[in-house]
């Protein structure tokens, strides 16, 4: 067994905290406890103002452990301390299906922003090989899996290769959060690499986690993950919950032409008694988007797209996420155009507070931002908390078996 009793994390790319939060663990979510983690935070460092002045005001659910305000490219090896695993949510924007896809030619340098952390990894080359850190955790959006560089070569495979010559064999697995106990049906490549002298690490294990914790990782939707469950007992005095990103007046229009689900408010109601679905109504599952506008209603733009799905792929634009259904990915946008971000049968995005709980945030944790469409943000570029806890669970394991 692993000799340490303590891992100790470093963190890069930290955002407001999710991953971070989900390795240290002891933190409660709709009044499950997920335990505290074997690891402790070392360092965190993100350049967004916003995030960072998020994760700070909640630096008591961290240990006391706060974020530096600092971008990756200035962090110096005598800013960070020894590590045995390295944490990092590089941007995903150059990456996004939901943005321009441009990949490591993004404009703004962030998608080659991953060869920050092997920097990490070569100022320690030099030591013994069990002298080194022992592990590292890459995180980002799927689209990643399918950019290439120039040279045709893959990012994954770039990302391995390199990260081989230092010492590290690499694993890689799309990952959908919902899986591991998150109320969202959101896709993420995750990237695990253990030291070579070490067994490579087995992403089975998050199964055997996930059902060790009580979660359902089968095919079907477990009833706790539903929308209806996440809204229906949300505290009347929870934290921002108030705090809604009005739509522009464009949005608005489109939202009120789609209508309402269904089922509203009254099936609503029947989620805090935990009804089965089929005792609540039977269009309970029944979500809607752009599609269930009339199509004399609509603007010239979605009647082209709505003659031709095959041309343009069938797109789920406005998307209203039934009662019933487990919620699509939450979108740093927060925009109705690319992402599940509308309220079921209220006219209005999500509030603060609900998409917190949509990525799994317990609801102490909260948002104090000048701006509220920069809480949408910065909780949008999060890691789901409890999907990270599942993945630090599930290194400590591994670890814990072999080294």
């Amino acid at each position: 067994m692993l000799k340490r009793t303590r891992l100790k994390a470093v963190s890069l790319f930290s955002g407001c905290g999710g991953l971070d939060l989900g390795f240290v663990g002891d933190f409660v979510f709709r009044g499950k406890r997920y335990h505290r983690n074997k690891f402790d935070l070392m360092y965190s460092g993100d350049f967004d103002t916003d995030a960072v002045s998020v994760y700070n005001a909640n630096s008591s659910l961290f240990r006391g452990h706060t974020c530096s305000l600092q971008d990756v490219r200035d962090i110096t090896d005598k800013d960070v301390p020894d590590f045995d695993v390295l944490l990092a949510g590089f941007p995903c924007q150059p990456f996004s299906n939901a943005g321009k896809r441009e990949g490591v030619n993004d404009k703004r340098g962030r998608g080659t922003l991953f060869y920050e952390c092997e920097r990490f990894f070569k100022s320690k080359k030099g030591l013994s090989l069990k002298s080194r850190p022992l592990a590292f955790v890459f995180e980002n959006v799927r689209g990643i899996l399918s950019s290439k560089l120039d040279d045709g070569t893959t990012v994954p495979d770039e990302i391995a290769s390199r990260m081989k010559r230092l010492g590290y064999n690499t694993k890689c697995k799309l990952i959908k959060t919902s899986d591991y106990g998150v109320p969202q049906n959101r896709y993420r490549a995750i990237f695990v690499g253990i030291r070579e002298d070490l067994p490579p690490f087995d992403f089975g294990i998050l199964d055997e986690i996930a059902h060790e914790a009580g979660f359902n990782t089968n095919s079907f939707r477990p009833y706790e993950l539903l929308l209806g469950s996440i809204l229906a007992d949300i505290p009347p005095d929870a934290k921002q919950a108030d705090d809604v990103w009005a739509y522009s007046p464009a949005s608005q229009t489109m939202i009120e032409k789609i209508g309402p689900c269904l089922d509203g408010k009254e099936a609503l109601d029947k989620f805090k008694e935990s009804i089965p679905l089929c005792e609540i109504s039977n269009t309970i599952e029944q979500g809607k988007s752009w599609k269930n506008i009339p199509f004399e209603e609509m603007s010239l733009r979605f009647q082209k797209i709505y003659s031709n799905p095959k041309k343009y792929r069938a797109p789920n634009f406005y998307r209203r996420f039934a009662l019933g259904e487990i919620c699509g990915t939450i979108t740093a946008s927060g925009q109705p155009e690319n992402s599940g971000i509308t309220h079921p049968f209220e006219n209005r995005r999500f509030s603060v507070r609900e998409i917190a709980r949509i990525q799994s945030f317990p609801d102490d944790f909260v948002f104090p931002v000048m701006y509220i469409p920069n809480a949408y943000k910065v909780i949008g570029n999060a890691v789901p908390p409890i999907f990270g806890w599942v993945l630090a669970r599930s290194l400590s394991r591994h670890l814990g078996a072999y080294a």
